[in-house]
């Protein structure tokens, strides 16, 4: 077995990595295998080998018996600890601004939002979800992913059945990262993220409970009481008022600065504010930490949020 996989890991080739572990058998043997090379190419920094091998696992994953038949393997843990591994390399000063490293991150969320979609237990789902909170809160990696990763989060909590969502909310790991994550609306720098982390706050907080909740994670009153403001029902709205209160709060100080936007060019092409009674102003935000400016457009084809 170890002859075939390392020729399809080579020659990059997951379809036939696919085949080959399918003739072997998906058992704890071939899991331990795949384990222990994977271990391997993450300290001899081979991305481009795990990627394959990550690829191929998603691609048996689409099965659901072939992905129970994973799971109930130990798949979970040992995709945990590989993304571990991949977060260690991110704040490392050799790694991080590797391409083939952020390309296997991003192959990363795209496996735990098939997970997600997934029967896992609600203790293996809640360690996923811990992991990408984790990557998100961190300040030396690179910006994007920790958009992305706050964004596939929530992605999975909204793919939950509603008792899944319910045990999730009182797992104590979530309720422990979610003080972090609101500290880290007040200072992260950027109003994606900023938007992204309050999400999190909404998803994983029962309204019943913010106002407790919100009071114990913001120590001014008047922040944790425009963080109850925010509704469901009207989220991007009622966000945006709480965070524009948020970074205003800082003054001077603040890491992102926003303003009432009359007019906007992209070269010669004017952008236009979404159609929505509900926003009072079109809002262009500079952002310190991400070195960016975006805004809300009317775009046709869906992509709302533009970035420069």
């Amino acid at each position: 077995m170890e002859v075939k996989v390392e020729d399809c890991v080579v020659r990059g080739d997951s379809s036939d990595l696919v085949s080959v572990l399918l003739d072997e058998g998906l058992t704890d043997i071939t899991l331990t295998r795949l384990h222990q090379l994977v271990t391997k190419d993450l300290c001899g920094s081979s991305f481009t080998r795990v990627q394959v091998v990550l690829k191929s696992l998603e691609v048996l994953s689409e099965n659901r018996d072939d992905l129970q038949t994973l799971i109930n393997h130990g798949l979970t843990a040992k995709l945990v600890l590989w993304f571990e591994a991949v977060h260690d390399l991110l704040t490392s000063d050799l790694q991080r601004n590797s391409a083939s490293l952020l390309s296997l991150t991003e192959e990363f969320y795209d496996f735990f939002q098939l997970l997600g979609q997934a029967s896992l237990p609600v203790s293996q789902l809640s360690v996923v979800l811990l992991q990408l909170a984790r990557l998100a809160l961190e300040a030396e990696i690179h910006f994007p992913l920790r958009l992305e990763a706050i964004r596939t989060f929530n992605s999975i909590l909204e793919s939950l059945s509603r008792e899944q969502k319910k045990l999730i909310q009182i797992d104590q790991n979530q309720t422990t990262i979610l003080s972090q994550v609101a500290a880290a609306i007040l200072t992260v720098g950027d109003y994606e993220l900023q938007v992204s982390l309050s999400e999190a706050l909404c998803r994983l907080t029962p309204r019943k409970d913010r106002e407790q909740r919100a009071n114990q994670w913001f120590s001014r009153h008047d922040i944790s009481s425009a963080f109850c403001d925010i509704r469901d029902g009207d989220f991007e709205v009622d966000c945006r008022r709480f965070l524009n209160f948020v970074n205003g709060h800082h003054g001077d100080q603040r890491r992102v600065y926003t303003f009432p936007c009359a007019r906007a060019f992209l070269d010669s092409t004017e952008l236009f504010p979404p159609k929505d009674d509900k926003l009072d102003e079109f809002w262009i935000d500079f952002n310190v930490s991400s070195g960016c400016v975006s805004f809300f457009i009317d775009e046709p084809q869906g992509f709302l949020w533009g970035r420069g």
